[in-house]
């Protein structure tokens, strides 16, 4: 069990050390975009968003804010996977459905 525990403490700080070395705080300037999107040019549903395309999320978009119970996907910024729709705030996308996440107390 140890073993398992330590197995994945390791595995989590790899992927916070890769995500960091990849999209370091610096990434984004260092490439900017080739694609500009005017914030005029979102229609609703849509809404403009400065930082959520393109490698590291470095680019602007229009993205759709999903409702309660919609079908979603998490996705890797580092990757460059920016799905044109995300759950609206506070929703989270758990299990692929945009779901209302409550803090554990205690």
């Amino acid at each position: 069990m140890k073993a398992v525990i330590i197995l994945a403490l390791l595995a989590c700080v790899i992927a916070v050390t890769y995500g960091d070395l990849v999209c370091g705080s610096s990434y984004c300037k260092s490439n900017p975009c080739n694609t500009r999107v005017a914030a005029s040019t979102c229609r609703s549903p849509s809404v403009y968003r400065q930082n959520h395309s393109g490698k590291c999320a470095c680019c602007p978009a229009c993205v759709t804010l999903l409702p309660e119970n919609s079908a979603c996907k998490t996705y890797s910024k580092e990757l460059g996977e920016t799905p044109s729709a995300v759950c609206s705030d506070p929703l989270k996308c758990v299990n692929g459905v945009c779901i209302k996440v409550t803090p554990r107390s205690g």
